[in-house]
């Protein structure tokens, strides 16, 4: 039944191929041949250039190979093949070739690329009309999750930690718009993409090109009060399917991207890679796959996009809003709503001196609870707070369970001229044993970053249920008592709504917290614990593969909460003997 339903959903090779011009084999290829590329050089005219075939790079993959060719024409000779140029079709004797989509960095001379047109027929043959419905990544479950436990600590993973090793795209994709501050920079750190220095420009001819083989178009990752969109070539169009680039945007198979027309106001000559200062003019229709050898859209479709909205209070005084619309995607949708923090912050609030920023908010996602934010930052770092949403992003994002659908983000930040900063500078006991069932206060000693010390108490309550024994006391900011790892199953999820409920539990770091931790025998069954029983029957119970199963596991019996409602830093533990 689901393949009668799905059958009508996608586009066949054949299909593509009896609509579309000629081709040419890379068999049929030889050295010395010569031919004619289209793409956009200038505004939204389709130009012609010129190519000589140098040779054919077999397996340049595997099972993949790339046509080498020298070009001419247009600002080539003193540009080089531009970022911008992936997709443009290439053709000889009037047959499609292919899609130019590599270039070379720091080139004199323009020598390019070629991605054979039957390996994009090949990959890019089953277009989907609709968005897809599951994640498209699928994580291993880690022991502890990666991703949740960076998440509790306000810890962004790069790139590389999630994807791994990804060879760099030798052509890759110039990123037009806002360009980014140094701390904007650092979340798209080993990405395959490029942000170029020049802006998304207006108000001056927006002539769209043709919505054919070498016209231009750009993929939208942001929009609203930021713009970023990556820009590339049209090599194919086929009814309302359309293949570009000749490469991958990330390679994820399956995604739901804005698709817009696009016009170039110029070319940048550049001694590393020179590229197309492209903008996007209007949309029409959606990237639906990403693969190795090229993304492809449907023209007339619609993409999802994250809605997010940022109130900005200085000091206070006034609050300015921003409104964005960022891409619904696994990987790009916290990097991009990190980014949206940071270039707001970075260019609203000071550089130097002193300065203090709080974020309150919520993530909503339908069928769920919303994800409350919470979040003190006391430096002169944006990246941090930014880092923050980033990281509960990606834990929503990246779960294994199900594709969240985002209501939206609403985040009210606020900047405060002076460091709201507190430190665990002691922690004193009135008594080192404590019985079951009775209050045990706790006296902290915090110290401003001014040097002034203050005494507080913590009256944490030892449970009825506690063994008796040793038990370590933990005394300190909700990041950092997270990093001490206090309770081994904090991180156990089976869905995403296990994913919500432990983000709205977490430890804050605008709070102190007081923890009373014991370690018990356990073992594993089946992905879950055992509780409680001896290490004499545990060690006979077969594990589930991990070496963690059958041991002592630590769990948090007991715990107080100090609200500060500044950004707390240190921890500091003793052992408490319970009675």
């Amino acid at each position: 039944m689901k393949l009668a339903v799905l059958a009508p959903l996608f586009l066949s090779v054949s299909s593509l191929c009896a609509q579309g011009p000629g081709t040419l084999g890379v068999s049929e290829i030889r050295a010395g041949m010569k031919g004619y590329g289209r793409t956009v050089f200038q505004g939204g005219k389709i130009e012609r250039f010129e190519f000589e075939v140098l040779g054919v790079q077999r397996n340049a993959a595997p099972g993949r190979s790339r046509i080498m060719v020298r070009a001419s024409g247009g600002p080539l000779a003193e540009t080089g093949i531009l970022a911008g140029m992936s997709g443009s079709p290439c053709y000889i004797d009037g047959k499609l070739i292919g899609a130019l989509s590599t270039g070379i960095l720091f080139e004199k001379e323009p020598i390019g690329g070629i991605t054979p047109i039957a390996e994009m027929l090949e990959q890019l043959r089953d277009i989907p009309e609709t968005a897809p419905s599951h994640t498209p990544l699928i994580l291993p479950k880690l022991e502890p999750p990666k991703v949740l436990k960076a998440a509790l600590q306000g810890q962004m993973l790069d790139f590389k930690s999630l994807m791994g090793d990804q060879d760099p795209q030798a052509l890759p994709m110039a990123m037009a718009g806002t360009p980014l501050g140094p701390e904007a920079q650092r979340f798209w750190s080993g990405w395959p993409v490029t942000f170029t220095a020049g802006p998304s420009l207006s108000g001056g001819k927006e002539d769209a090109s043709p919505l054919e083989p070498g016209g231009m178009a750009a993929i939208t990752l942001m929009q609203g009060d930021l713009d970023l969109a990556a820009s590339g070539t049209i090599t194919y169009v086929s009814g309302k399917r359309v293949l570009m680039f000749g490469h991958q945007l990330f390679n994820l198979g399956a995604v739901d991207l804005p698709l817009w027309s696009a016009t170039v106001a110029t070319t940048v000559a550049s001694y590393q890679s020179s590229f197309k200062m492209a903008m996007p003019v209007a949309p029409i229709g959606a990237l639906r796959l990403d693969r190795s050898s090229g993304v492809a859209g449907i023209l007339g479709a619609e993409a999802h996009m994250v809605p997010m909205r940022i109130g900005l209070n200085l000091g206070g005084k006034r609050t300015q809003n921003f409104r964005f619309e960022i891409m619904d995607h696994p990987v790009a949708t916290a990097a991009l709503a990190a980014t949206a923090v940071a270039q707001t912050l970075d260019a609203h609030t000071r550089g130097l001196g002193l300065q203090s920023l709080s974020m309150q908010g919520n993530i909503k996602l339908v069928g769920h609870p919303a994800i409350q934010i919470e979040n003190v930052i006391a430096d002169l770092n944006p990246g941090r707070i930014a880092q923050y949403l980033g990281a509960m992003l990606q834990a929503i994002c990246l779960n294994p369970y199900e594709k969240p659908v985002f209501e939206g983000i609403s985040l009210t930040i606020k900047a405060e001229e002076r460091l709201d900063l507190t430190a665990i500078a002691g922690v004193r006991l009135l008594k080192a044993r404590a019985k079951r069932g009775e209050i045990l206060p706790v006296l902290v000693t915090l110290q401003n970053i001014q040097g002034v010390r203050e005494t507080a108490t913590f009256n944490i309550q030892v449970p009825s249920s506690a063994a008796k024994g040793k038990a370590i006391l933990m005394v300190g900011d909700g990041f950092s008592l997270t990093a001490a790892d206090p309770d081994e199953r904090m991180v156990e999820t089976a869905s995403l709504g296990d994913v919500v409920r432990i983000l709205n539990g977490a430890m804050r770091n605008n709070h102190a917290y007081a923890l009373l931790v014991q370690a018990q025998p356990g073992a594993g069954l089946r992905g879950s614990r055992i509780e409680g029983i001896p290490p004499s029957v545990a060690s006979l119970v077969n594990g589930d593969g991990s070496s963690s199963d059958n041991r002592l596991q630590r769990r948090i019996v007991g715990r107080a909460l100090l609200p500060l409602e500044r950004e707390v830093r240190g921890i500091s533990q003793m052992e408490v003997e319970i009675e």
